[in-house]
């Protein structure tokens, strides 16, 4: 049976949404599943309409749910814990590097300190990052 938008919907607002962000969040990744891991942009104009809300709110759900993802847009996690050093480096390097939609987050300490500077890239996670590691990220995406 195909996904029906309209359903979810109905489903997700008696779920609560849009004032239980839980629901909100259930809605915005069963879409996102149904679209392929990625969440077009039409879709969140589209059910941001049909809840009710802005738009901007459901942006900024999806900006901080790293497993959400905006279709064209990469979520790039930046380990900021005392022993990856060489974070805001990373952070200039994505910045430069802007050939992809990326969003940069940093987060805090992710345990492999040993093996840092530490990234994760859409979920995956990825150790001695440098500058060269980033490019070849986003050269995938090209």
């Amino acid at each position: 049976m195909a996904w029906n938008m309209e359903e979810a919907i109905v489903y997700y607002k008696k779920q609560g949404a849009p004032a239980d962000q839980s629901a909100v969040t259930a809605l915005l990744r069963e879409a996102q599943a149904e679209h392929g891991g990625t969440i077009p942009a039409y879709l969140v104009s589209t059910l941001a309409e049909a809840l009710g809300v802005k738009e901007s709110f459901l942006l900024a759900v999806i900006r901080r749910i790293p497993s959400l993802r905006l279709a064209d847009t990469h979520c790039l996690e930046i380990c900021a814990g005392p022993n990856c050093g060489r974070h805001a480096a990373l952070a200039e390097a994505a910045e430069k590097l802007r050939s992809v939609k990326i969003t940069v987050k940093f987060v805090p300490c992710m345990r492999m300190c040993g093996q840092g500077p530490n990234i994760r890239w859409d979920g995956k996670c990825y150790n001695h990052a440098d500058e060269a590691l980033l490019r070849q990220l986003t050269e995938k995406e090209r």
